[in-house]
């Protein structure tokens, strides 16, 4: 317990966050914030990692239960060329947008060299099989240690509890959608021997093959969000929060002037 006190102490002093509508997120480029979280992992560290995007910062705004979880959490990196895009509005500019599903693949290349473990909760169950079956393909040094769909029962949540404490992963990616993976880590963390707990929102789905993810020139452009909305229809009132959230920096960055 006294080591993850400390750590949690080191990572709100010693680490630059840039704060985007009260969420402190990392300052960090994709390969620097894999290093930090691999020699964190090396110290037998405990940490929530959390992959925010827009969306998920309005969401906390909107939810206080949800904003104060967002702020505890060790590590938020911006998923979303929107939370860049800010953070240059208010002069604090992120280097570049780590992406939830470029950080997982990284992280398994590092349990790859390492021979860590790692399990996987959530997502359908087509798309929980498909995900494991290709990152044991992709990653066949790293130690799989399980997975399980995100359609459990209570009695199914403590076997996955029970299964997560025997087997100890280095890794554990929870895809259950914002806010209920972060929620879901939050409360089951503390009493887990994990070094990373992660919420990696719909990779797991990507992974499978069920959804295509963006081609790489729309990712290259920063308009990945628009190939999910053209092919994802229904994520229309999602979308919507994207400009809500541009107006509130906006209109944050007016009022902090006016003062």
């Amino acid at each position: 317990m006294k080591c993850e006190v400390e750590w949690m102490d080191r990572s709100m002093h010693m680490y630059k966050r840039v704060d985007i509508l009260g969420v402190p997120f990392l300052q960090k480029k994709l390969r620097d914030t894999v290093e930090l979280i691999t020699r964190l992992i090396l110290e037998n560290q405990k940490i929530q990692v959390v992959t925010a995007n827009p969306e998920i910062v309005m969401m906390g705004r909107r939810n206080p239960s949800y904003m104060e979880l967002l702020k505890k959490a060790d590590i938020i990196t911006p998923d979303g060329i929107g939370v860049v895009l800010a953070s240059r509005w208010i002069g604090e500019p992120m280097p570049e947008r780590v992406a939830g599903y470029d950080l997982l693949h990284a992280l398994m290349k590092e349990a790859n060299a390492h021979g860590w473990k790692y399990m996987l909760v959530g997502a359908s169950p087509a798309s929980a099989d498909g995900a494991a079956a290709k990152l044991q393909e992709l990653y066949p040094n790293a130690c799989y240690a399980g997975h399980y769909n995100g359609y459990f029962t209570k009695e199914e949540e403590n076997k996955i509890i029970e299964h997560i404490k025997k087997e100890k992963p280095q890794l554990l990616f929870v895809g259950l959608g914002a806010p209920r993976q972060e929620e879901w880590v939050a409360r089951h963390l503390p009493k887990l021997e994990v070094n990373v707990a992660m919420g990696v929102g719909g990779s797991f789905d990507v992974l499978s093959g069920t959804v295509k993810r963006a081609p790489e020139i729309w990712q290259k452009l920063n308009i990945e969000w628009l190939y999910r909305l053209l092919s994802q229809p229904k994520r229309w009132r999602r979308q919507l929060l994207l400009p809500q959230f541009a107006l509130q920096v906006l209109w944050n960055q007016v009022i902090k002037r006016e003062k």
